[in-house]
Protein backbone atom coordinates (compact mmCIF):
# COMPACT_ATOMS: atom_id res chain seq x y z
CA UNK A 1 0.00 0.00 0.00
CA UNK A 2 1.43 3.36 -1.03
CA UNK A 3 1.89 5.95 1.66
CA UNK A 4 -0.11 9.12 1.08
CA UNK A 5 2.05 12.21 0.70
CA UNK A 6 0.62 15.42 2.12
CA UNK A 7 1.34 18.67 0.39
CA UNK A 8 0.95 22.09 2.00
CA UNK A 9 -1.27 24.43 0.00
CA UNK A 10 -0.87 28.19 0.13
CA UNK A 11 -3.84 30.20 -1.03
CA UNK A 12 -3.36 33.63 -2.52
CA UNK A 13 -6.99 34.75 -2.75
CA UNK A 14 -10.34 34.26 -1.11
CA UNK A 15 -11.88 30.81 -1.00
CA UNK A 16 -14.70 29.95 -3.33
CA UNK A 17 -17.98 28.83 -1.74
CA UNK A 18 -17.15 25.27 -2.84
CA UNK A 19 -13.73 25.38 -1.15
CA UNK A 20 -15.27 26.81 2.02
CA UNK A 21 -17.91 24.07 2.11
CA UNK A 22 -15.25 21.39 1.50
CA UNK A 23 -13.05 22.78 4.30
CA UNK A 24 -15.97 22.87 6.75
CA UNK A 25 -16.91 19.30 5.86
CA UNK A 26 -13.32 18.12 6.38
CA UNK A 27 -13.12 19.90 9.76
CA UNK A 28 -16.38 18.23 10.88
CA UNK A 29 -15.13 14.81 9.80
CA UNK A 30 -11.78 15.27 11.54
CA UNK A 31 -13.43 16.51 14.75
CA UNK A 32 -15.87 13.58 14.67
CA UNK A 33 -12.99 11.11 14.35
CA UNK A 34 -10.65 12.94 16.74
CA UNK A 35 -12.77 14.90 19.23
CA UNK A 36 -10.92 17.33 21.47
CA UNK A 37 -10.03 15.93 24.87
CA UNK A 38 -12.08 17.34 27.74
CA UNK A 39 -10.02 19.58 29.96
CA UNK A 40 -10.19 18.80 33.64
CA UNK A 41 -11.52 21.65 35.75
CA UNK A 42 -9.57 22.33 38.89
CA UNK A 43 -11.90 24.11 41.33
CA UNK A 44 -9.08 26.15 42.87
CA UNK A 45 -7.42 27.09 39.59
CA UNK A 46 -6.86 30.64 38.42
CA UNK A 47 -9.09 30.18 35.38
CA UNK A 48 -11.93 28.70 37.46
CA UNK A 49 -11.73 31.64 39.89
CA UNK A 50 -11.67 34.12 37.02
CA UNK A 51 -14.68 32.48 35.34
CA UNK A 52 -16.60 32.54 38.62
CA UNK A 53 -15.84 36.25 39.14
CA UNK A 54 -16.85 37.07 35.54
CA UNK A 55 -20.13 35.16 35.82
CA UNK A 56 -21.00 36.89 39.11
CA UNK A 57 -20.01 40.34 37.84
CA UNK A 58 -22.81 42.81 37.11
CA UNK A 59 -21.02 43.55 33.81
CA UNK A 60 -21.80 41.62 30.66
CA UNK A 61 -19.08 39.66 28.87
CA UNK A 62 -19.18 42.37 26.18
CA UNK A 63 -18.52 45.11 28.75
CA UNK A 64 -15.70 43.13 30.37
CA UNK A 65 -14.08 42.44 27.01
CA UNK A 66 -14.36 46.06 25.89
CA UNK A 67 -12.89 47.43 29.13
CA UNK A 68 -10.07 44.88 29.08
CA UNK A 69 -9.36 45.51 25.40
CA UNK A 70 -9.86 41.90 24.34
CA UNK A 71 -12.19 40.15 21.90
CA UNK A 72 -15.73 39.54 23.14
CA UNK A 73 -15.83 36.26 21.20
CA UNK A 74 -12.69 35.10 23.04
CA UNK A 75 -14.27 35.98 26.40
CA UNK A 76 -17.47 34.10 25.52
CA UNK A 77 -15.50 31.03 24.42
CA UNK A 78 -13.43 31.17 27.60
CA UNK A 79 -16.56 31.35 29.76
CA UNK A 80 -18.14 28.43 27.92
CA UNK A 81 -14.99 26.31 28.28
CA UNK A 82 -14.31 26.12 24.55
CA UNK A 83 -11.07 28.06 24.77
CA UNK A 84 -8.23 28.87 27.15
CA UNK A 85 -6.76 32.34 27.47
CA UNK A 86 -3.23 33.65 27.83
CA UNK A 87 -2.02 34.86 31.20
CA UNK A 88 -1.79 38.44 29.91
CA UNK A 89 -5.46 38.30 28.93
CA UNK A 90 -6.40 36.86 32.32
CA UNK A 91 -4.46 39.70 33.94
CA UNK A 92 -6.39 42.32 31.95
CA UNK A 93 -9.74 40.75 32.83
CA UNK A 94 -8.79 40.45 36.49
CA UNK A 95 -7.82 44.13 36.54
CA UNK A 96 -11.20 45.12 35.08
CA UNK A 97 -12.93 42.99 37.72
CA UNK A 98 -10.81 44.50 40.48
CA UNK A 99 -9.26 41.14 41.39
CA UNK A 100 -5.84 40.65 42.92
CA UNK A 101 -3.82 37.45 43.17
CA UNK A 102 -3.06 36.54 46.79
CA UNK A 103 -1.38 33.50 48.29
CA UNK A 104 -3.59 31.37 50.49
Amino acid sequence: MAKKVWKRVFRTGQLTPEQTARDRKLRRLIQAEFPPLPRPVHPRSLSASLKKAMKHSPKTSYQLAKEAGVSQIMVSRFLSGKRDIRLATADRLAHVLGLKLVAS
